[in-house]
């Protein structure tokens, strides 16, 4: 099949067969398909030359390893805060059993909940800068549990060397502190201890943490072992058949320091135990009887 064509200004026809005109048709469509396949499409070799390469600098993309990154350091930040709270709840109690007052605001941790509204991932320089502030926060709450810690240490110590622990294992002669008639001289007199009446032997214990300042013989005492235990006060542990410590020496709380014994003025075997504050006699039953 032909087509023919007839020119006005030549008055002749040409004839062009139907096989040319659909071969230049198709031609003259591939051109344009081809020209986007060279200039658009990326390919393989030459990736900078993609789509991706002609975008902005300005858009950045988050990949798989930056995202994790992210995810765990929004992870420490959230073991971190609790971590925090706990803190704040250790720092009541410790406050509570100390005894500081403080404001509500400052013992409490902080009552947090309610709806997640417009709730949006963290960068990771946010994430950082909430970390550094909570490792501030931290030091500040740590500092303030030192203080608490220093104070019921002090309360601790104070109570470990306040007299309350019975010197032996026997009772003591409750009348025998105050006015009685002296076993020697048969005159009224004042006695300045209490007396435990035991065996020759018996273990005799400190009452309280302290210093010994004297382990002697005496006339009055017989084997004494004195007991510094600060701010002035000091027990007494005479009429011993053995003494077990020496001047100088730090004891704890009930420690074996002598053995019960008759040495000194004394009728029989018993111990003989004091407390003075800056010299003055106490009566021991008050301080024993604070344990109880």
């Amino acid at each position: 099949m032909n087509i023919i064509f007839v020119s006005n200004s030549m008055a002749r026809p040409r004839i062009v067969s139907l096989n040319l005109l659909l071969l230049a048709i198709a031609f003259f469509s591939l051109v344009p398909a081809a020209l986007v396949w060279a200039f658009i499409v990326p390919h393989g070799g030459h990736e900078h030359q993609g789509v991706k390469a002609q975008l902005p600098t300005t858009l950045k993309f988050v990949s798989a390893t930056e995202q994790e990154h992210i995810d765990a350091l929004a992870m420490q930040l959230g073991e971190v805060q609790a971590k925090v709270m706990r803190l704040d709840a250790l720092g009541a109690r410790l406050s509570s059993l100390a005894g500081v007052k403080e404001s509500e605001g400052d013992i409490l941790p902080p009552g947090r909940g309610g709806p997640a509204v417009d709730a949006y991932g963290m960068s990771e320089q946010e994430l950082g800068e909430r970390l550094a502030e909570l490792v501030r926060d931290i030091d500040v709450r740590s500092e303030k549990l030192s203080m608490l810690e220093a104070l019921m240490l002090q309360k601790r110590l104070k109570a470990d060397t306040l007299p309350s622990t019975m010197p032996t294992d026997v009772a003591y002669n409750s009348s025998s502190y105050g006015w009685r008639v002296d076993p020697f001289s048969g005159q009224m007199a004042f006695h300045e201890g209490l007396d435990f009446v035991a065996e020759n032997g018996t273990p005799v214990y400190a009452s309280a943490d302290g210093i010994v300042t004297a382990s002697e013989q005496t006339s009055d005492y017989g084997r004494i072992v004195r007991i510094d235990h600060g701010s002035g006060l000091e027990t007494r542990y005479a009429h011993a058949s053995e003494l077990l410590v020496r001047a100088g020496d730090r004891v704890e709380r009930g420690q074996m320091i002598a053995r019960v014994g008759s040495t000194g003025r004394s009728t029989g075997a018993h111990l003989h135990f004091e407390v003075r504050l800056n010299g003055a006699a106490l009566d021991p039953r008050k301080y024993l009887q604070s344990m109880k």
